[in-house]
């Protein structure tokens, strides 16, 4: 097979960039060569289902790649929303913490208010699987605390390997959710209906399924939130829960409000306490 009918199959282009080492340009210009003998082993396998990210151990997140292999949940395009929600959050609040830090010290007040100003905002990314929301959180804010959780072991050596790779400082610590308090929890948990078929085989059930409605982890989550102080919550949630959700929000939080991804599909909440 030529390199030019390959282009024409899906994830044709891709397998051949890393196959070859050359970009898509040069494919075109070079159309006419035979294709590697590896292309066909590769490209039967995506066929059959197997996800091209955990051959390549590669993802693209935010406009970065990031390391990935079995056993660990592949990072979503829909998942970007929740970390635009929570950029714009984190913006606000330090804004605010700027603001009132400028106020105290233009009033030379030296108290117990003004030391709190001082701390660092800390930031709990609770499920946080290959590590893509923390660390793009930390990359746009690098003097924040980021703390990122996760009950996997392979999660938690998948997501160091990928703050090495993008140099930024985050402790990660393997727990049931999580224990500690913090300003921002910030989560993409399991939270797919257990009757619902998964995308493919080879992802971890335990990164998927949430209970019959997919909102148990999600409710000990808001609750365990609550309890340890938190100010804020951003979690994604599918598509077809905001009429549950609502239901067990409304006389625990102060305010929530749903966001939609690109596709206007409902993707996440934003809860205050």
């Amino acid at each position: 097979m030529k390199i030019k009918e390959a282009l024409k199959l899906k994830n044709g282009s891709y397998i051949l960039e890393k196959l070859i080492n050359k970009d898509k340009a040069w494919l075109f210009l070079n159309d006419e060569l035979e294709v590697p003998s590896e292309f066909f082993k590769i490209y039967e396998k995506v066929k059959r289902g197997y996800p091209i990210e955990y051959i390549f151990n590669e993802v693209e997140f935010y406009g970065k790649k990031y390391y990935v292999k079995e056993g660990v949940l592949i990072p979503r395009d829909d998942t970007e929303v929740i970390v635009e929600r929570a950029l714009k959050l984190l913006d606000e609040e330090l804004k605010v913490k700027s603001k009132k830090f400028k106020i105290n010290e233009k009033l030379n007040v030296k108290n117990e208010k003004l030391e709190i100003n001082n701390e660092k905002l800390k930031i709990v990314d609770c499920c946080t699987g290959s590590g893509v929301i923390a660390i793009t959180i930390k990359q746009y804010f690098p003097d924040i605390e980021v703390v990122a959780t996760d009950i996997s072991d392979k999660a938690i050596e998948v997501a160091k390997k990928n703050a090495k790779l993008h140099d930024v400082d985050i402790k990660f610590k393997k727990c049931n959710l999580f224990d500690e308090k913090g300003d921002i929890l910030i989560s993409n948990p399991p939270y797919v209906e257990n009757s619902y078929p998964k995308p493919n085989d080879y992802e971890p059930d335990i990164a998927f399924y949430g209970g019959v409605d997919g909102l148990d982890i999600v409710r000990e989550i808001i609750l365990r939130a609550k309890n340890l102080e938190y100010k804020y919550a951003i979690i994604e949630i599918g598509y077809n829960q905001k009429e549950n959700l609502s239901k067990f929000l409304e006389d625990k939080v102060k305010e929530y409000e749903f966001f939609k991804d690109l596709a206007r599909n409902i993707r996440g909440v934003e809860i205050k306490f």
